[in-house]
């Protein structure tokens, strides 16, 4: 029964790739239409994550498109794969500038694609709008072509060392991811932690193919610490708690919102229960909320009957968007915009806040705790 839910899920995930690509590839209808390249995992490692994001995101512009578009145009959004690699982002954002014309680049996923993409955002003078990693490289320093939604890794790890500080928790390990994105979030954590005036008890790196994985667990245990917050994404998660579990029974996991999906809970099975996960969006599967119940009847129009916070962080990010367009007028381009947003101020969109201004491209600090129940949901 497992294998047959998982192959069902893993057929819903190939028909979503084929579909957000054959849309790609067959979207040069219209010279008029409004296009917003994104490039992002649709395969590979995070591909759960990119998929998520990308299908929330069309589903929002194909319900505006429905209603007649912006301004009497439509929006064509264009996703290409990248696999979580960031030379072929870099790759992609080069064509969705250059040959498909792209007035904004959107939803670009991870740290190394968004830290490679900097420069292009100068040459090409091109806005980057809610990249999906909570690095501070797209924050800061500040950059006028870049806007944020999602609260960053800082934001995510002060909420869980607030946490823990509460519970008087003094033993706190990290396992960090060997790339910009583990980086990023243990500069987050240290930053946390000097806060509440605490040190880490041990640090430990782990290779994004889980290759050092037996010294990593090793090290960890030597360690003995009261808890593990874990700064990785994919693969490594589940195999860091798996194994670690087989050695130390009872450990308490915390992990950042790039854990919250469906695939690397179903992964943990078991070992998965407790596990708490910071998130930056609203929980998306009770209606609890106009923007969540919007969200549910515009996924379910399509067909998707699984809610996820990666894809109302996608749903999230194209309303904001689309309302920035609508700002631009007729004739738009990435610097109308730019100045849309800046002029935006705060904005409830439908119970979520976003606030942007000239000064301050970071849209939301929104966060809170989630935990994985014992039959592998998500509770608040």
């Amino acid at each position: 029964m497992f294998l047959k839910l998982n192959r069902c899920k893993a057929m819903v995930r190939l028909l979503l790739v084929n579909l957000i690509l054959c849309c790609s590839v067959s979207a040069h209808a219209d010279a008029n239409d409004i296009v917003i390249g994104q490039s992002t995992a649709l395969t590979g490692i995070l591909a759960e994550l990119g998929v998520a994001h990308s299908t929330g995101a069309k589903a929002y512009f194909d319900y505006v498109n429905s209603q007649g578009g912006v301004n009497g145009r439509k929006i064509r959004l264009i996703t290409l794969d990248d696999a979580y690699d960031a030379k072929k982002s870099l790759a992609n954002a080069k064509e969705l500038i250059e040959k498909e014309k792209a007035v904004a680049l959107f939803g670009m996923l991870g740290t190394p694609a968004n830290t490679a993409l900097l420069p292009v955002l100068e040459e090409a003078n091109i806005l980057s709008f809610a990249p999906v990693t909570g690095a501070d490289v797209v924050r800061k320093p500040f950059n006028r072509r870049i806007f944020n939604i999602r609260a960053g890794y800082t934001t995510e790890t002060e909420k869980i060392i607030d946490h823990l500080n509460v519970r008087g928790i003094k033993k706190i390990g990290v396992v960090v991811q060997n790339n910009a994105f583990g980086k990023e979030g243990l500069a987050g954590i240290e930053q946390a932690i000097t806060k509440h005036q605490l040190k880490l008890t041990a640090t430990v790196s782990i290779n994004s193919d889980s290759s050092d994985l037996d010294k990593a667990v090793s090290a960890m245990e030597a360690a003995d610490v009261q808890t593990i917050i874990l700064i990785t994404a994919g693969k490594p998660s589940s195999d860091f708690i798996q194994a670690f579990n087989k050695k130390v029974k009872g450990m308490q996991y915390f992990a950042l919102s790039v854990l919250a999906s469906q695939a690397g809970i179903t992964a943990l099975g078991k070992d998965g229960v407790g596990v708490i996960i910071s998130q930056v969006l609203p929980f998306p599967y009770s209606a609890t909320t106009t923007l969540v119940r919007e969200y549910q009847k515009v996924m379910s129009k399509m067909g998707v009957k699984e809610y996820s916070y990666l894809g109302i962080e996608g749903f999230l990010d194209a309303k904001v968007l689309v309302e920035a367009i609508k700002r631009a007028g007729k004739d738009v381009n990435s610097d109308r915009i730019i100045t849309a947003l800046e002029g935006m101020g705060r904005t409830d969109f439908d119970g979520f806040i976003v606030n942007f201004s000239k000064n301050n491209h970071q849209g939301s600090d929104y966060a809170e705790l989630t935990v994985v129940s014992k039959d592998g949901r998500f509770l608040r």
